[in-house]
């Protein structure tokens, strides 16, 4: 796969999300075969998720003004989206909520 073509498709997904469309609809809308577009953000969803981030691990700061550490950590999924995870978290519960944010 291309960069232009990786490009082009993302910019597609990224316009169908922002038109709060379902898929299908934006798809013939643009003259899309819907499976097309479907099949482009399965695709690009699984190379996202296989994809390293970058990660700031910071210890023994007080991001709740309580004096201690605390007892959670947290996940910036995106600039608008925080997680704060308790200690002894449900790992499978997790991931069940990363795929969710991910749709």
């Amino acid at each position: 796969m291309t960069h232009a073509t990786e490009s082009k498709w993302r910019a597609v997904i990224a316009a169908q999300e922002r038109s709060r469309m379902t898929v299908r609809a934006f798809a013939e809308m643009r003259g899309i075969v819907p499976a097309t577009l479907y099949w482009w953000r399965a695709r690009l969803g699984r190379r996202a998720r296989s994809e390293l981030v970058p990660v700031d691990v910071v210890d023994g700061i007080d991001t709740l003004g309580r004096g201690a550490a605390p007892s959670c950590f947290e996940l910036q999924v995106d600039p608008s989206t925080t997680l704060r995870i308790p200690a002894g978290f449900d790992e499978a519960e997790l991931r069940r909520l990363l795929r969710v944010l991910r749709c």
